[in-house]
């Protein structure tokens, strides 16, 4: 068997060289260019006399098992998703006639019937030489908005750039399919040109624009400025809640997320039940129930519910401590580096250095009196049998607490709390029940402490991920970086796998000569892991970290909390100065105007999974040209917002403000909330509050971005 695992070992090992130093083995698919390799523009003649009519020509080839849409969809739920051309107007030259778009083939995407563009996308449309255009040189400029998908979707937003040179020959006449195009267009009164709108008169399939980052033309043009001072952004927050009305409630509750930390409490509780601490005290519990089975009067079902609601009670408490105090640390810096270092005193714990435990006078305490008769000793019982497995409970506790409490609130910590402590209590209540049941429990063992290692590995992992919190909150980090972490991730799932292989082991180990099938696997699955990562430590041609694909990586680069980057989404971090911006444009045009406020934070992992894996979705991406972007952090302000660099003392403050309007205005702290709201005249109605903190279902995500743009019922 040992042959056989050190086989297993080295082709693992193996693999993981050749993932390293192979060109192939990473994904580099993590830009437009990488999956989109060449683009051609192209005129059917460079130069041609006034009259000529001439084919305008894009091209670009997109690689195997990626696609791109053409610029309109059959289906109507569809529109969102489409590649879109933006023609100058009627000037030297005139664009006449559809777009003629290149095969595609009707898709199933969950039900709904896309379009699909394979291989190489072309599109060509027609223009006429201005008959009255002056001889020379012109530049015919058009604005693109590219996208190319498989999981997730890559964008460009290009300026397509032709030169034409206009001969001083004699004109041609128009041909005459097109002369009437041409001078209706000619004769009608020139506009100014609107933000958004495409050529005016022609039949481009799509005339908005979608949203574009900053500098390009777009809904909201240009991006926001942030509050000169803090004075002011307090005041224009101020503002703000006199005229905005909340006149409905969420789209969607966040009962599924609470029920997702629910299940993690349950688990987290569960685990704690086979621990070397936790685990003997099984027949210890049993051999009292049999003693007070033999009394008189005895009430098995009475005294169960006592001993097992007394450990409730008292873990209950003790996890909502914990869960509270995480809350609070979650975003200091130096609380989080005490985090850090609580989280390394657990591991170290757990693999054996030293053991957790309360002073021996509360043990000495507790057992005194368990003797006692009536439920006065069965209370006791109960409390000593969870003063003696503290040793083991904390670090889990505080496994529960660190990871899962940011964004809670106290009443979904504490009924977090008590399921924790329910879930562990639970098999006691059956045993006080039925003692005979022990005999079918596997026995205590060298496999109890291997439980106890592994989970060591992990809270060493979870340590490394609350210094590099404390770290981003003093700005770039420099030591725990995101390579860095990442690459001690790696290190620790690959020596976790050879722990499980038995490779090795730690002091306090058994010698075992074998291993079982469920170790073996799981040991395999860590070492599989820590291949799958190493990807993600090697940089593209872009210097961007390259991304391994799937929700694992996902998860876990949510949780390690990514440095900001550019987005290509027009993000403002001034509400107040966009809905301003956003009634000058309803003056202008008269068209309903549409905010969406993320309130979000730096350390806020659902809100870095939701950004990185949703937002950039291309149906999400299109349905954000509806609205104009702004983001509340709620821990401190990222430095791109600032046109001038500003102390992190002024980037905290000011996300307390954010906070404080959030906890005021939508009756809660929790990370992320996304609010979709209506500016009018003189009021900004809420449209609606998505709650859910990660998005599991992007059609319901999709769904409230849609409904918040139809008209408003009238009051």
């Amino acid at each position: 068997m040992m042959k056989a695992v050190r086989i297993l070992v080295t082709a693992c090992v193996a693999s993981l060289t050749l993932l390293v130093t192979s060109p192939c083995s990473v994904d580099a698919q993590s830009s437009f260019k990488d999956v989109v390799p060449e683009t051609t523009l192209s005129l059917s003649k460079n130069t041609a006399r006034r009259g000529e009519t001439l084919t305008w020509t894009f091209s670009m080839t997109v690689i195997d098992g990626w696609h791109t849409y053409p610029t309109k969809q059959t289906n109507p739920a569809a529109q969102e998703v489409h590649t879109e051309f933006t023609f100058p107007k009627p000037g030297d030259v005139i664009f006449v006639d559809d777009i003629v778009e290149p095969a595609s083939v009707p898709t199933n995407d969950k039900g709904m019937l896309i379009l699909e563009v394979f291989g190489v996308a072309k599109w060509e449309r027609k223009l006429v030489v201005n008959p009255n255009a002056p001889p020379g040189k012109v530049k015919i400029a058009v604005s693109a908005d590219l996208m190319a998908c498989q999981e997730n979707c890559f964008f460009d937003r290009p300026t397509l750039t032709t030169e034409l040179t206009i001969s001083d020959e004699p004109p041609v006449p128009v041909e005459a399919k097109y002369k009437d195009d041409v001078e209706k267009m000619l004769s009608a009164p020139a506009e100014p040109p609107s933000p958004g709108s495409g050529q005016q008169g022609a039949k481009n399939p799509v005339v908005e624009s979608p949203v574009r980052s900053q500098g390009a033309e777009s809904k909201s043009s240009a991006i926001v400025p942030p509050a000169t001072s803090l004075e002011e952004h307090k005041a224009n927050l101020d503002k703000l809640r006199q005229e905005l009305i909340v006149e409905k409630p969420s789209e969607k509750s966040s009962s599924s997320d609470l029920w997702s930390f629910l299940l993690t409490a349950a688990v987290w509780g569960a685990i704690t039940l086979v621990t070397p601490c936790v685990f003997p005290m099984i027949p210890i519990t049993v051999s009292y129930f049999l003693k007070q089975s033999e009394r008189e009067h005895h009430r098995p079902l009475q005294t169960a519910l006592i001993y097992c609601g007394t450990i409730i009670v008292v873990l209950s408490v003790a996890a909502w401590a914990l869960l509270t105090v995480f809350r609070a640390m979650s975003v200091n810096p130096y609380t989080n580096i005490f985090m850090g270092g609580l989280f390394l005193v657990f591991a170290f714990s757990l693999f054996g250095l030293y053991e957790l435990t309360l002073p021996q006078s509360i043990t000495k305490f507790t057992s005194a009196r368990e003797g006692r008769s009536g439920w006065v000793g069965t209370v006791f019982m109960a409390l000593t049998f969870t003063v003696v497995s503290f040793s083991c409970v904390a670090p889990f506790l505080g496994g529960f607490g660190g990871t899962t409490s940011a964004g809670r609130s106290n009443f979904e910590q504490l009924l977090g709390a008590v399921v924790f402590a329910t879930v562990f209590a639970a098999p006691f209540f059956l045993l006080a029940l039925f003692p005979s049941l022990i005999k079918k429990l596997p026995k205590s063992g060298s496999w109890l402490n291997t439980v106890k290692v592994v989970m060591g590995f992990l809270e060493l992992a979870a340590a490394l991920k609350f210094f590099r919190t404390a770290e981003l909150g003093w700005g770039v980090p420099s030591y725990f970086t995101y390579d860095v972490v990442m690459g001690i991730w790696v290190a620790i799932a690959v020596v976790c796998g050879l722990y499980l292989l038995n490779l090795f082991r730690f002091g306090h180990d058994d010698a075992e000569q074998h291993i079982g099938v469920v170790r073996a696997l799981i040991g395999v699955g860590f070492i599989s892991l820590g291949i799958y990562l190493t990807p993600s430590l090697f940089k593209n041609s872009q210097g961007e970290n390259q991304r391994p694909g799937g929700v694992v990586y996902s998860w876990i680069d949510s949780f390690l909390l990514p440095e900001p980057n550019e987005s290509d989404l027009p993000w403002s971090a001034n509400l107040y100065g966009t809905v301003a911006e956003a009634r000058k444009e309803l003056e202008r045009t008269g068209k309903p105007q549409f905010v969406f406020l993320d309130n979000t934070g730096i350390t806020c992992t659902n809100c870095k999974y939701n950004e990185r894996t949703v937002f950039t979705r291309g149906e999400i991406h299109k349905l954000f040209a509806d609205y104009r972007l702004v983001q509340h952090y709620t821990d401190w302000v990222p430095d791109q917002f600032y046109q001038t660099k500003v102390e992190k003392s002024y980037r905290a403050r000011e996300a307390d403000m954010n906070k404080a309007f959030e906890k005021e205005m939508f009756g809660t702290e929790q990370l992320p909330l996304y609010v979709t709201m209506e500016v009018t005249k003189d009021k900004v109605y809420v449209r609606g509050i998505y709650q859910e903190g990660k998005i599991n279902d992007v059609n319901a995500f999709a769904d409230f971005l849609r409904k918040s743009t139809k008209p408003r019922a009238a009051k």
